[in-house]
Parts: C-alpha cells; structure tokens; sequence
C-alpha cells in the first residue's frame, strides 16, 4: 500500500492489491499517509498456497478492478 501511494504521489498509475485479511490495515495505512480515498483492489486470502490455475482465476476475478483503477474510469466506491 506505501509504495503504490508513492508512486501515485510520482504520478506512476498504481493498483494496489491486497488480500482481505488486510482490509482494516490498508484503510489504516490511506488515512495515515494522507489519502482516505486511495482505491484498491481486495483479493481472497490466501494466495500462496494457490495453484497455478486457481491463481489465474484470482486475478481474472479481479482484472476489471484493477483496469478501472489504473484508467482512472472506477466509478464505484472503495473496497
């Protein structure tokens, strides 16, 4: 979350993906640098132990997310 808000703050478009077992640290971590409304992506926890196909399926069920944020077209709410 620090590093995508730095870059952003760069002007470097960022999607930071976290897993949802962060959630109430990475709303912390906006508030704390200064960005409250810094959108990210909100992944199912885990991903380590993932296969390689149900890999592929976590990051296509969030592609859209992450496009949204990067092309500045997310018209939605932050997770």
């Amino acid at each position: 979350m620090h590093d995508g808000i730095e870059m952003e703050r760069l002007g470097i478009p960022t999607a930071s993906i976290i897993t949802h077992v962060f959630l109430n640290t990475a709303k912390a971590m906006t508030r704390m640098m200064g960005v409250p409304d810094y959108e990210f992506v909100v992944a199912e926890h885990p991903l380590s132990s993932l296969t390689d196909d149900e890999c592929r399926s976590r990051a296509e069920s969030i592609a859209d997310k992450v496009e949204q944020i990067l092309l500045g077209s997310n018209t939605g709410p932050k997770e």
